[in-house]
C-alpha cells in the first residue's frame, strides 16, 4: 500500500477520535447539568421571641459582715473563771457572758459579771477560761446580726447606675433555694485611682439569724427594669467575628439567616433585644455553632417559654428573706 493511502487512513482515524472525544464530554457536560446537587438539610430547635419583662443586673461578690462589732472587756483585772454562754450563743442587752474573779490573797470576792452590751451573738472569747485579764484587752467580741451588711465593689463603667436604697438580690450556697432581699446603704463618694472601684454597702434584714458573718455571697443589683421588650435567652446569642449575632429561620423559605443584633439589658440568663430581630419571629436557641448564614434547615424542636433554655435553674423561684 502506497505511503500516501496510510497517511490518508492515519488522518481520517485521529479525526474520527476527536470526533468521539468531542461528543463524549459534550454528553458528560450534559448529564452535570441535569444532576441536581442534594442540598442538606440542618436540624434546628427554635422559640419565638416574645415581650417580656428584664432587669438590668450588676453582678457582684462580697462576704457578710455584722452590722455592728463590740470587743467586750472586763472592768477589773482578774482570772476568767467561767462562760456563762458558749461562742455562737445569741444574746440580749446586758445578759451575763462571762464571770472574773479578783480573789487577792486573804481576801475573797463575789465573781464580777462581764455582760453584753447589745442584742448579738457572742463571735468568740479572746482567752481560755482561767486565763488572767484586764481592761486593756478584749475579753469577748459580741456582734450585732439582726441586720447584716455586704462591703462590695462596682467598677467605673456601672458606677450611675448605683443609687441609694437600690434592691439587691442575695444568694449563698448556704441556701441554695432561695435569695435575701438588701438595699444600698452606703456609697462611696470617690473612687479607687487604681482600681477604678468605689465601695458600695449593702444592708440585709437577718432577724432569723441565717445570714452568718463571714459568708461569700453573689449580687444581683437591679439597676433598673424594662417591661414589655423583646426577650430572649442569653442562649440565642453566639459570638461571630466579635459581634453579637442571632440565627433567625424563614418557615416560608426553610433557611437560616445570620443577622447582627442591637443587645440592650442583661440579667445574667436573658438579654432585651433592641434590633436585628422582631417580635414573632422564630430564632434558633441551640447549637448555632454548626450554623452559617442561608443554610436550609428545618425545625426539629420548637420550644416554648418553660422550655426555654434557663442557665441558672435555682434563681426562676426564689423565696424572700423574712424579717424585711
Amino acid at each position: 500500500m502506497k505511503k500516501s493511502t496510510i497517511g490518508f487512513f492515519v488522518t481520517v482515524g485521529i479525526l474520527l477520535l476527536a470526533i468521539v472525544a468531542v461528543g463524549a464530554q459534550l454528553v458528560i457536560k450534559k448529564n452535570k447539568k441535569d444532576v441536581k446537587v442534594q442540598e442538606a438539610v440542618v436540624p434546628v430547635v427554635v422559640m419565638e421571641v416574645k415581650n417580656g419583662v428584664i432587669e438590668d443586673i450588676i453582678d457582684l461578690t462580697g462576704y457578710i459582715d455584722p452590722v455592728e462589732t463590740v470587743n467586750v472587756i472586763s472592768k477589773i483585772p482578774g482570772k476568767f473563771v467561767r462562760k456563762a454562754v458558749e461562742e455562737g450563743a445569741y444574746v440580749g442587752r446586758d445578759q451575763v457572758i462571762a464571770y472574773v474573779n479578783r480573789d487577792e490573797p486573804g481576801v475573797q470576792f463575789e465573781s464580777f459579771p462581764v455582760k453584753s452590751p447589745f442584742d448579738g451573738v457572742v463571735a468568740k472569747f479572746n482567752f481560755d477560761v482561767g486565763s488572767m485579764v484586764s481592761p486593756q484587752f478584749p475579753l469577748a467580741v459580741v456582734v450585732k446580726i439582726n441586720t447584716v451588711v455586704i462591703k462590695t465593689s462596682v467598677v467605673e463603667k456601672d458606677f450611675a447606675k448605683v443609687k441609694m436604697g437600690q434592691l439587691a438580690k442575695v444568694y449563698t450556697d448556704a441556701y441554695s433555694d432561695r435569695f435575701f432581699e438588701g438595699r444600698v446603704s452606703r456609697i462611696a463618694p470617690t473612687l479607687d485611682a487604681s482600681s477604678h472601684t468605689a465601695e458600695v454597702e449593702i444592708s440585709i434584714p437577718n432577724q432569723e439569724r441565717l445570714l452568718k458573718p463571714g459568708m461569700f455571697v453573689h449580687i444581683e443589683l437591679v439597676a433598673d427594669t424594662h417591661t414589655g421588650v423583646p426577650v430572649v435567652p442569653k442562649t440565642v446569642v453566639s459570638k461571630r467575628m466579635g459581634k453579637d449575632m442571632i440565627f433567625v429561620f424563614d418557615p416560608a423559605g426553610g433557611r437560616v439567616a445570620m443577622r447582627e443584633a442591637k443587645l440592650g439589658f442583661y440579667d445574667l440568663n436573658n438579654y432585651e433585644i433592641l434590633g436585628g430581630v422582631k417580635v414573632g419571629e422564630l430564632v434558633v436557641a441551640e447549637d448555632q455553632a454548626i450554623l452559617q448564614d442561608g443554610v436550609k434547615a428545618a425545625i426539629a424542636k420548637k420550644l416554648d417559654d418553660a422550655s426555654a433554655p434557663k442557665p441558672e435553674e435555682k434563681k426562676e423561684v426564689p423565696e424572700k428573706a423574712e424579717g424585711k
